[in-house]
């Protein structure tokens, strides 16, 4: 339980951070489609990462 708060903070930390939208938007939002937020910014970190190593894209 305690995990899944933390997670939650993060997650809400994570979101507004990069677009700006209130704590209560956020928690407002469907799970998936902020999980889906969530996805699309991993995938930018991984591409950015990638990027500094030096590596290719697939």
């Amino acid at each position: 339980m305690i995990a899944r708060g933390c997670r939650t903070l993060r997650d809400v930390h994570r979101l507004a951070s990069r677009y700006h939208w209130s704590e209560e938007a956020i928690l407002r939002m469907a799970l998936s489609r902020r999980s889906a937020y969530l996805a699309l910014l991993d995938a930018e970190e991984d591409r950015g990462l990638f990027s500094a190593l030096g590596a290719r894209e697939g």
